[in-house]
């Protein structure tokens, strides 16, 4: 294949912001712009995580990878770190990646109000607080790309009990990725919620390791063929499957992509009635 089709795909000169980048699927879509050829900063709460993680991306990529901390419940924490991301990548994000959230479980009666204001400092309120920092950058440069991390349980098909505030706050984020769309597309930004479904992080790995030490290995295969059934693919998906989406989204080969709810979810988004394996599968393991 000729070079010529990935110029596209080339984000050599863009500068990049990946919040909770250090880990999980954040790390994936960090590589993935880094891998195209982006100046990558990646944020996280601590500093020991982010410093290992920068330094492996930096080796993978072949790019030096920059790396910075930030507390998303705090907004002096994060004013102070917008100052410094547009310190270290010279004057301007091109690219900005809100990955970073945190989750509770409490039926919907009994939602504190504890909860809903850190769930929504931390999933929405700190996206907005980045965006007033960057968008102008972006805007002068007539060009931005804005990404969201969403789920699939802000959907109505994949909805779970106990989830509501989550799901309050990745439905926000789902609106407001269509609004911020039209507002920012004649200055050549675009904005896009991706709605995730279940992936096999380092965090779904850890999960699965502890059940299986409380419940035994029933349950653990209860619940991926529980998750498994949920997807069209059959299957959980592979973190680094996130990159080449990121690098579509992020580059000038996505550029009329805007304002949308994109699913990468393996097909979870539609699914009405579980799915389960054929009697004799062809196909390898869901991991």
């Amino acid at each position: 294949m000729s070079p010529d089709a990935f110029k596209k795909f080339d984000l050599t000169g863009r500068t990049a912001v990946v919040t909770a980048g250090g880990t999980g699927m954040g790390y994936y879509m960090a590589r993935g712009l880094a891998r195209s050829g982006a100046r990558v900063l990646i944020a996280q709460r601590r500093e020991d995580v982010v410093k290992a993680a920068a330094a492996k991306l930096s080796e993978e990529s072949g790019t030096t990878v920059l790396f910075d901390t930030v507390d998303l419940a705090d907004r002096a924490s994060i004013a102070s770190f917008n100052a410094r991301a547009l310190n270290k990548l010279g004057g301007g994000v091109d690219i900005f990646l809100g990955n970073a959230a945190q989750d509770m479980f409490e039926p919907v009666d009994k939602i504190t109000d504890k909860t809903l204001d850190q769930l929504f400092q931390i999933n929405v309120s700190s996206i907005i607080e980045m965006m007033r920092a960057f968008v102008p950058g972006m805007r002068k440069k007539r060009w931005g790309r804005i990404m969201f991390s969403s789920s699939t349980t802000s959907l109505a098909a994949a909805a779970q009990e106990g989830m509501g505030s989550y799901t309050l706050t990745k439905g926000a984020l789902n609106s407001f990725a269509q609004t911020a769309a039209v507002e920012l597309g004649h200055d050549g930004i675009t904005v896009n919620s991706i709605v995730f479904g279940m992936y096999v992080t380092s965090m779904v790995a850890q999960h699965m390791a502890l059940l299986e030490k409380a419940h035994g290995k029933e349950v653990v295969k209860a619940f991926i063929d529980s998750f498994t059934s949920m997807t069209a693919r059959g299957r959980l998906g592979r973190p680094d499957e996130v990159e080449g989406l990121i690098q579509l989204l992020a580059s000038d080969a996505g550029g009329y992509i805007t304002g949308t709810n994109l699913c990468a979810d393996g097909g979870m988004a539609i699914m009405l009635r579980p799915n389960p394996p054929p009697a004799d599968p062809v196909y390898p393991p869901p991991f």
